[in-house]
């Protein structure tokens, strides 16, 4: 496919730049203690450079003395060395790399430092260790000109431009934003004098770096904050900096940290149940708008015909593409070519690992997202069988086949995908049915031998005599001891997934509030039906980690009207009804004219060890060995297909 907008030429400064295409800045986790470049991010991004047409690093601090929180230095000249050899990398690939300069502010949770003390939002709900600091007239002036030397390192180290970070809750980011600033003096009060801090950073530069040498500027071109900056503040601001000498406009949404980022009124970072392309909206003001210099878009951008479409109809200059580039490394390279890419779903786990457990980062979807242990060809071409075609079984049947074996993979069942079939039946799970298509055409464009409808028994494994035997058969919904559980009334999620048309004006009542039954109880409720939810904690989804996902599907099922009944148990189940029983012994009768179960799975454990006893050279994955998530299956999958 011929995507010329997206790849076509474009300036930034005096700088050419192949393509349309931005890997956005990203964290990955991946930090040396003394904040030089760590090996494994250097890694994370070589292997994402070549087809890219430019990098912009992680954050890059550029002051030691205000901020604690570490992430990658360029405060020093003894961090100029690592910096090179990240540059070097990406140059190698043919890749331009812009370094991100930043100064956390409010951001760092140990020592931050901001504009103004005294604003509501920091005196009454900061939540961090200690409380933000206001800074001098000197203490600021001492910080431009870190980012000016700072700039200075990074063209010594070979980097082709920096940007300057002046989104979230960063310093600069603070100065620019009426309701965080509330200064009296040189660097607050009008408009010209909050632009006053990060225009001197941007003009020093120029100054000490040279005219050739581009800096961007990234900004929350929308911060909805009482007092913030709307559209037309996020306009002013772009066409400051422009004339400041600013290359490009980088734009970014951002607001109060008391809500998930998926709650924003533009989403940066737009989550599962969510649209895409959340905040071009924001782009296109400012291109609209701007005209000099190229407007950088963001927010959950993943195709590459949308991204195109963004540019060709005037939305934005170029793209920012994340989470893309960590479900699949080869973005841009695939896109360019046309080729199948391995989709993003969106589901968080990448900026959980790394912001809220403090992990390198992970991926569902993308078992080595540092690339740096492709499978390797095998010597020894083995017979490998895989008894079932779940993402787990799909994942290692793909592994084993890409080294070199023979693979074999059967189903049971008349489709590939296990979960991922009910689990991408919700229309509002915009890429899980792009994940499913993802898989099937994997194993139909492979080597694999597929066999459906076949239930494999031990018996048959011994008479088929594989080297090796991997099982992925799955699980089975979880046992409840409710009395009349087996009347024809009750289904499991599963099925009431797996045949939603089925359901229409009925009154449901679904067992369980984790995200399946929530999800399920949202699609059946959009079907038409009358849905309830019986939970036995004290909330929704109450273990499911990743609050950018949970608030949102909560915030979903609120709006649809479906109802859900907290510390609760079901004590029976009737032909047209349910009694439920709350924590204080009050008894309820629901309304149900079906009754779906969503408590959970659990593992048919003789079953897979009786399995694996058929073959000398045997492994299990998955849900067969323990329920858990697609992430688990994908990774346990991809580590057993590369070990065969």
């Amino acid at each position: 496919m011929d995507f010329k907008s997206l790849f076509s030429p474009i300036m930034i400064g005096n700088l050419q730049i192949e393509n349309r295409i931005v890997m956005a800045p990203m964290g990955i986790g991946a930090y040396n203690d003394d904040e030089s470049v760590a090996d494994d991010y250097i890694h994370f991004v070589k292997a994402r450079a070549g087809d890219t047409g430019v990098i912009i690093t992680t954050g890059s601090r550029v002051s030691e003395k205000y901020g604690k929180f570490k992430v990658i230095g360029c405060y020093d000249d003894r961090f100029i060395p690592g910096l090179n050899k990240l540059v070097k990398a990406v140059h190698e690939k043919g890749s331009k790399i812009f370094l991100q300069m930043i100064c956390l502010g409010g951001a760092d949770p140990e020592d931050p430092y901001v504009p103004s003390a005294a604003v509501p939002m920091y005196q009454e709900e900061w939540e961090g260790p200690v409380r933000p600091k206001e800074l001098t007239a000197s203490q600021i002036e001492e910080i431009i000109e870190e980012f000016v030397q700072a700039a200075g390192r990074a063209g010594q180290a070979g980097f082709d431009g920096v940007e300057l970070a002046g989104a979230e809750d960063f310093l600069v980011s603070a100065f620019m934003c009426p309701c965080l600033n509330r200064r009296t003096d040189e660097y607050g009060g009008s408009f010209e004098k909050r632009m006053r801090f990060p225009e001197k950073i941007v003009r020093g530069i120029k100054r000490a770096v040279g005219d050739g040498f581009p800096v961007g500027f990234k900004f929350n071109a929308f911060y909805d904050l009482p007092d913030g900056i709307d559209f037309e503040l996020g306009v002013k601001i772009a066409q400051k900096m422009a004339d400041a000498g600013a290359a490009y406009i980088h734009e970014w949404s951002f607001a109060r940290l008391d809500r998930p980022m998926s709650m924003f009124k533009y989403p940066p970072m737009p989550n599962l149940y969510q649209p895409r392309n959340t905040t071009i909206p924001i782009a296109h003001n400012l291109k609209k708008n701007i005209s000099n210099i190229p407007v950088i878009a963001s927010g959950g951008i993943l195709k590459p015909d949308e991204a195109d479409s963004i540019i060709s109809e005037g939305k934005a200059d170029m793209v920012a593409v994340g989470r893309s580039f960590i479900a699949d490394h080869l973005w841009a390279f695939r896109s360019r070519r046309g080729l199948r890419i391995r989709p993003c779903i969106r589901c968080h786990v990448c900026h959980h690992e790394v912001a809220v457990v403090g992990e390198i980062v992970a991926c569902s979807v993308n078992p080595d997202v540092l690339v740096k242990n492709e499978p390797l060809k095998t010597d020894t071409p083995k017979k490998v069988m895989v008894v079932g075609a779940g993402p787990g079984g799909i994942t290692a049947a793909l592994t084993a086949s890409v080294r070199g074996h023979k693979v074999s993979l059967y189903e049971k069942g008349g489709s590939i995908g296990g979960m991922l079939i009910p689990g991408s039946a919700p229309d509002f799970k915009y890429e899980f049915s792009d994940l499913l298509e993802y898989f099937r055409k994997e194993v139909n464009s492979s080597g694999i031998e597929l066999f459906k409808n076949r239930n494999v028994a031990p018996d048959f494994v011994r008479e088929k005599d594989p080297d090796t035997l991997i099982v992925a058969t799955g699980a089975v919904p979880l046992l409840m001891d409710i009395p009349h559980i087996e009347r024809a009334n009750v289904v499991d999620a599963v099925d009431a997934l797996n045949n939603e048309d089925d359901y229409r004006g009925k009154k449901i009542v679904i067992i369980g509030g984790g995200d399946v039954g929530c999800e399920t109880a949202l699609l059946l409720s959009r079907k038409g039906n009358d849905v309830s939810i019986v939970e036995m904690l004290d909330g929704l989804m109450k273990n499911e980690e990743i609050k950018n996902n949970t608030t949102v599907l909560e915030k979903m099922l609120k709006d649809d009207g479906v109802d859900y009944y907290l510390n609760s148990r079901v004590e029976s189940i009737g032909e047209v009804h349910i009694r439920i029983k709350d924590g204080n012994n009050n008894i309820t009768e629901l309304q149900a004219d079906i009754v779906v179960l969503a408590a959970g799975y659990t593992a048919i454990s003789n079953e897979v060890n009786a399995l694996l006893e058929s073959c000398k050279d045997s492994h299990a994955l998955g849900d067969c060995v323990v329920p858990g998530r697609l992430r688990q299956a994908v990774s346990e999958g991809y580590r057993i297909g590369s070990l065969v």
